[in-house]
């Protein structure tokens, strides 16, 4: 009995620790080559944690196997800090304040209005620019006399009760804005917004990628033990619906950086790229770019809430004319997910 635990133990880790590698290739592999790999990515703090717990399981035991899990955990040290930091903020008035937000169409399908709260969050914290992620323009509005300058990009679609899309509202001049179209149908989108500011321009991607359209009701299904008919013939639609989605994100993600490449402004991406820093779509993205939460972000990165605070999704990337003063992320507007905000002055 005790061989029999030993060898499930031994397989186990071993699973661990090749989930680990596979996480570490997954940004360096585009899913429309080898979609599974994605998977991996996407789950990288689960095999990061694994093995953890079993570098720490063998070393209490005193078992030389340790070495392994502790071997693979030190070859991604360079992936750790795309999920936790700790710096210290720099931030001085005048610097440029920026924000993204995800208002999971402020909650008008869990029975309430988050509007006026994300209107006063946005006031009190003055920002110079905001992004407000699935927003239904129907359903609320941000005062003019804080953000003078505003632009709504609606979704295209023939449906569109409540008008959804993403607004962007400013303190300075748009001078510019374009949609950026994605090859196929999709309720996500992106746009971009050249906003003048202190005599300079800054080109604001404002991005919305596919979603793997993972609900609480998956995550809850899918942790059973019983493995019976039913649960395979789940498993199998979930795994065929999430690489639609991982297929389409990478579609996407091409699409941004073609729409930008030749930008005649410093180029600052904010938004929700329903990805995590262990992938292509972040890699691809964040390429040339800085990351606002590894320069100047604390603790740990997750903006996406539920079911549970673990995956970081939604970014502020930006070129190298600029340089960032300050990163957080804030819960203080109902959501699932949190606002991201970060601030900015010109790089001398």
């Amino acid at each position: 009995m005790r061989n029999v635990i030993k060898k499930i133990v031994d397989i186990l880790n071993g699973i661990a620790i090749l989930g680990l590698l596979m996480a570490y290739l997954a940004p360096y592999v585009d899913p429309q080559d080898f979609w599974p790999i994605a998977f991996f990515g996407l789950s990288y703090k689960l095999w990061f944690l694994g093995n953890i717990f079993l570098f720490i399981f063998w070393l209490s035991l005193k078992r030389i196997r340790w070495i392994y899990n502790a071997a693979f955990l030190l070859l991604g040290t360079p992936f750790i800090g795309r999920n936790i930091q700790f710096n210290a903020s720099s931030y001085q008035s005048g610097d440029l304040k920026i924000a993204s937000f995800n208002t999971n169409v402020q909650q008008v399908y869990n029975g309430g209005n988050t509007s006026k709260e994300i209107d006063s969050l946005l006031n009190v914290n003055e920002y110079d620019v905001a992004l407000l992620i699935e927003w239904f323009d129907k359903k609320g509005s941000i005062n003019r006399k804080h953000y003078p300058h505003q632009q709504f990009v609606n979704l295209n679609a023939l449906s569109n009760r409540y008008n959804y899309g993403i607004r962007l509202v400013s303190k300075h001049k748009i001078i510019n804005w374009e949609r950026i179209k994605y090859a196929h149908k999709t309720t996500n989108m992106a746009a971009y917004f050249d906003i003048e500011i202190n005599g300079e321009i800054i080109r604001f991607v404002g991005t919305h990628l596919e979603s793997n359209m993972i609900s609480s009701n998956d995550y809850h299904t899918l942790v059973k033990l019983d493995v019976d008919e039913a649960y395979k013939t789940y498993a199998l639609k979930f795994f065929k619906r999430l690489k639609s989605h991982i297929l389409l994100r990478s579609s996407q993600t091409k699409t941004v950086l073609e729409a930008i490449k030749n930008s005649p402004y410093p180029v600052v991406i904010m938004g929700d790229l329903n990805d995590t820093p262990q992938s292509f779509t972040y890699e691809l993205l964040q390429k040339g770019r800085k990351d606002a939460f590894i320069e100047k972000g604390n603790g740990w990165g997750a903006t996406y809430l539920k079911p549970f605070p673990l995956l970081r999704i939604d970014y502020i990337l930006y070129d190298e004319e600029l340089t960032c003063t300050d990163y957080k992320r804030i819960q203080a507007a109902q959501s699932d997910h949190a606002l991201v905000e970060a601030s900015f002055r010109w790089t001398k």
